[in-house]
C-alpha cells in the first residue's frame, strides 16, 4: 500500500461515524466466515465443492483480519499523535459557540467594521475549517458546493448599524478537513447569523432604552432640582450659602450634561476637561499644563465621563481651596487598556497622611473604586502635592 494510500485510509478512519461502518462490516465478514466453519455453506448449497466453501472461509478471515487491524492502526494513530483529540460533537461545539455570540455581538456593536471577521471568529471554533475566505458569490442561504466539501454562507448587512456591509463566506475542509460539511452544518450557520444578528439588535435596542431613560432624567433634575437650587442661591442669607448653592448647580449642570450627552470619545472628553479645568484655574490666576497621552481612542460610557470629569473637578476644588499653587499640572494617559489620571502642583498642601477625610476626597475615592482603580496622593521632593489615579482595566469596561 502506497504513502498516499494509507493516509487516505488513515483520514477515512479519522471520525467516529466511518470506524463504526467499518466495524459493522468486519463484524458481518467475520460471522459469514464462522457460519462456513461451522458447516453452512455446503448444508444451503450442496450441490458445490466444500474446496469452495473453505477458501471462501479463508478469504472471509483475512478480509475480517485487515479491517480489524486497519481499525486498530487508526484508534492507536490518534492515541498517539501529538495533542490528537477526539473532535468535539456538533451540539458541543455549537453550545459553546453560542456562548460566544453576545460577546462578539457586544464588539460589533461597537465596531461594526468586524462583524463579518467576529462571525468568521466564531465559524471557525464550530467548524475549525481548513480554510475560510469571502466569496465574490451570492446566495441566499448556507449552501453546500462540491459534494460538501465546502460551504458558502451569506452575512447579511446588520439592521439599524451603520457601517455594516453583506458578505459571502466560503468554508473548506470541516475539522481540518477530515469530513465534509453537512446539511445540518448549513443550517447550523444559517442559525449563527441570526443569532449574531438578533444579539446586535436587542443590545442596540437595550442602549436606545438605556439612552431615552438618561435624557428623561436630565431633563427632569434639569426642570425640577436646578429650578429650585437656583432660587434658593438667590435667596441665600449669606454669601457662603449663596457659594455653596452656586457649587452644587454647577455638579448637577456637570450630572445633567454627563445623562443627556451620552457616550464620547476619550479625545473629545479631554477637550472638554482641559476647557473647563482651564477655565477655573485662569480665573484665580493659575497656569495649567495639560498632557493627554492614548494608544487608542475609546468611546466613554456615561459612567465613566462622569466619574473622571468629577475627580478632575474636585481635584482641582482642592488645589484653589487649600494648596496656595502657582501652576497645576494635568496628565491624562491610556496605554494598552490602561488609565492614569496623575494632577500635581506647586503649592503647600503639605503631607496628605496628616489630611483629614472630608467629602471632598472621600467622593474621589468613591468614583475612582466605581471605576475598578485606585487612587493615592503623595507630597513632592520640592513641594506641592500630587494625585495618581489608575484604572488597570479602563478599556475593558469603555463603550467601544
Amino acid at each position: 500500500m502506497t504513502r498516499d494510500r494509507r493516509f487516505a485510509l488513515h483520514g477515512f478512519l479519522a471520525t467516529p461515524q466511518a470506524r463504526a461502518r467499518v466495524l459493522y462490516v468486519a463484524l458481518t465478514v467475520l460471522a459469514l466466515a464462522l457460519a462456513l466453519r461451522a458447516g453452512v455453506g455446503p448444508a444451503l448449497w450442496p450441490a458445490l465443492d466444500d474446496a469452495l466453501f473453505d477458501r471462501a472461509q479463508v478469504v472471509l478471515e483475512l478480509i475480517c483480519l485487515v479491517l480489524l487491524l486497519g481499525l486498530a492502526q487508526a484508534a492507536l494513530r490518534g492515541a498517539t499523535a501529538p495533542g490528537a483529540t477526539e473532535p468535539p460533537s456538533p451540539a458541543l461545539q455549537a453550545e459553546r459557540a453560542f456562548e460566544r455570540v453576545f460577546r462578539a455581538a457586544r464588539d460589533v456593536q461597537r465596531h461594526p467594521d468586524r462583524h463579518v471577521n467576529r462571525l468568521g471568529q466564531l465559524l471557525s471554533e464550530l467548524f475549525q475549517p481548513q480554510e475560510l475566505m469571502r466569496s465574490g458569490r451570492e446566495v441566499e442561504r448556507a449552501t453546500l458546493v462540491d459534494g460538501g466539501r465546502g460551504l458558502l454562507l451569506p452575512v447579511p448587512a446588520l439592521t439599524g448599524v451603520a457601517g455594516s456591509e453583506p458578505a459571502t463566506l466560503m468554508l473548506r475542509g470541516a475539522h481540518g478537513g477530515q469530513r465534509r460539511f453537512s446539511r445540518e452544518d448549513a443550517r447550523l450557520a444559517d442559525r449563527l447569523v441570526e443569532q449574531l444578528a438578533a444579539a446586535v439588535a436587542h443590545d442596540l435596542a437595550v442602549e436606545r432604552g438605556r439612552t431615552e431613560e438618561r435624557l428623561r432624567i436630565a431633563q427632569d433634575l434639569h426642570d425640577d432640582i436646578g429650578a429650585r437650587l437656583l432660587t434658593l442661591m438667590y435667596q441665600a442669607p449669606n454669601a457662603e450659602m449663596e457659594d455653596y448653592l452656586r457649587h452644587t448647580l454647577k455638579d448637577l449642570k456637570t450630572l445633567t450634561r454627563g445623562l443627556a450627552a451620552g457616550p464620547q470619545r476619550l479625545s473629545e472628553a479631554a477637550v472638554e476637561w482641559k476647557a473647563d479645568v482651564a477655565s477655573r484655574l485662569g480665573a484665580a490666576g493659575l497656569a495649567l499644563d495639560f498632557q493627554l497621552r492614548q494608544d487608542d481612542d475609546p468611546m466613554l460610557t456615561v459612567v465613566q465621563w462622569s466619574a473622571v470629569t468629577r475627580i478632575l473637578r474636585e481635584l482641582v476644588s482642592n488645589v484653589l481651596a487649600h494648596a496656595q499653587a502657582q501652576q497645576v499640572r494635568v496628565q491624562l494617559t491610556l496605554a494598552q487598556g490602561r488609565f492614569e489620571l496623575q494632577v500635581s502642583d506647586d503649592g503647600q498642601g503639605g503631607e496628605p497622611s496628616s489630611w483629614s477625610a472630608g467629602l471632598g476626597l472621600g467622593g474621589v475615592r468613591k468614583r475612582v473604586k466605581l471605576l475598578g482603580g485606585k487612587v493615592a496622593w503623595h507630597q513632592g521632593p520640592q513641594g506641592g502635592v500630587t494625585c495618581d489615579v489608575q484604572v488597570p482595566r479602563f478599556s475593558d469596561s469603555a463603550a467601544g
